[in-house]
């Protein structure tokens, strides 16, 4: 995929309200945060790679676009994208400008600050900008003409996918609109029967069989492993397991060839913290050897940052926040990159936390799975709606300046370094 978006930025400018519409246009672009020597090395997470999960920014999606808003006489939702000295600067917010909603403007603000996919968890938008819900093929056409990728879904909920009609379903979207994996994210087995066995070894058979079924459709389906998954077994069949993290039962349990992870790095070390081992209060050990091992079965990163609540929470909580307080008044979500977690020890104070760069650095083949950016806070407060897409705008530079020599982490955007031999894979 090339990097020129001009095409269809003109489209968009054509089809938003004018002098509204170019004000927000120009407030979207890309800036470049320095030259070669703003990293040094290859990029460890190729452009090609770089999406957004929408969950991130759903409410960007069901807001009512800026061109159907001014078509009905609306004003439209007016926000703060970002200056060109933010967040080193937290009061430069940049204009006030009207922003963009529904799928087709949304997918092009993505296209314009260098944005290759999307991961979807849902398919619906404000119902205001067709008077229903978008067609697959329509979702399809607004990414093709915004130049984006889908490149999965959340949409594989297990029960779901077991029965034949509801898998052939998502099946078809897949193929409709170009996806190659499927997954979801949580507990295979929720609730209370989490605790069991029995409960898992039918969760394990579930995906392999449906594995299997996507893999003859060229799909691959996957675990988004949620803070759970890392809990233990508490059953009084088998007090063998107490011991036993779910995740590590699910991981050895499970057809390596047909099913696959997709690991949210926030999840994984909340889930570490959050659940001691019940004898000697060990943590689930390195997360960066376990994703090692496990590097063949990794289809995809959700790269979710955060830091150190202050002051620490009780043993056996989630001890991150992904929030900010920028400044005593402005609260931002944190952005890819800047938390205690994408930076690593000693910023956190766990030596197994160990930054994106040795992340991405080590696990597997550079370059070959998507690297989605997401937070959970991404959607700002009704006095900040821009909070969730100026979120994906900084992220996104912050991931495109992880390099892997001697410096950590840069600001960058692809246009700046546009011979990276890697883009496409």
């Amino acid at each position: 995929m090339g990097n020129d978006h001009s095409i269809s930025r003109r489209k968009f400018l054509g089809a938003a309200a004018g002098a509204a519409g170019a004000a927000a246009f120009g407030s979207w672009a890309p800036r470049a945060f320095g030259g070669p020597g703003n990293g040094v090395g290859e990029r460890l997470v190729p452009p090609g790679k770089l999406g957004v999960q929408q969950f991130s920014i759903r409410d960007a999606i069901t807001r009512r676009s800026i061109a159907s808003s001014t078509a009905a006489g609306i004003a439209p939702t007016m926000g703060f994208l970002g200056g060109p000295d933010f967040p080193d600067d937290p009061t430069d917010l940049g204009p006030l400008v009207p922003l963009p909603g529904g799928f087709q403007e949304v997918f092009e603000y993505l296209a314009s600050v260098d944005y290759r996919g999307i991961e979807f968890f849902s398919f619906t938008q404000n119902v205001n900008e067709l008077g229903r819900q978008p067609t697959h093929a329509e979702i399809r056409s607004y990414l093709d003409n915004a130049g984006l990728l889908s490149f999965g879904t959340h949409t594989g909920g297990l029960a779901a996918m077991v029965n034949p009609t509801t898998r052939q379903t998502q099946i078809d979207i897949a193929h409709t609109l170009g996806h190659t994996m499927i997954g979801t994210a949580g507990d295979p087995v929720g609730g209370g029967g989490a605790n069991l066995l029995a409960n898992w070894e039918v969760a394990a058979n579930n995906y392999n069989l449906v594995g299997a079924a996507l893999a003859a459709e060229g799909l691959r389906y996957y675990l988004h492993a949620e803070q759970n998954n890392f809990n233990f077994f508490n059953d009084p069949a088998n007090p063998q397991l107490s011991r036993v993290h779910r995740i590590d039962w699910f991981t050895e349990n499970t057809d390596p060839s047909v099913v696959f992870f997709e690991p949210d790095i926030l999840h994984s070390y909340a889930g570490r913290a959050r659940f001691p081992d019940p004898v000697d209060g060990s943590l689930w050990g390195a997360p960066l050897d376990y994703w090692k091992r496990n590097a063949h079965r990794i289809v995809a990163w959700h790269i979710k940052d955060g830091s150190r609540l202050v002051p620490p929470p009780a043993r056996g909580v989630n001890p991150f926040t992904q929030t900010i307080a920028r400044t005593p008044t402005f609260t931002d979500a944190i952005l890819a990159g800047e938390g205690s977690i994408g930076q690593g020890y000693p910023v956190d104070p766990d030596p197994a936390v160990v930054g994106y760069k040795r992340i991405f650095d080590e696990v597997g083949q550079k370059g070959s799975k998507f690297a989605i950016i997401e937070s959970d806070s991404g959607p700002g407060p009704a006095t900040d709606p821009g909070r969730s897409l100026r979120h994906a705008k900084y992220s996104l530079q912050n991931m495109l300046g992880l390099r892997g020599g001697v410096k950590a982490k840069g600001k960058s955007t692809v246009a700046d370094e546009a011979a990276y031999e890697s883009d496409a894979d």
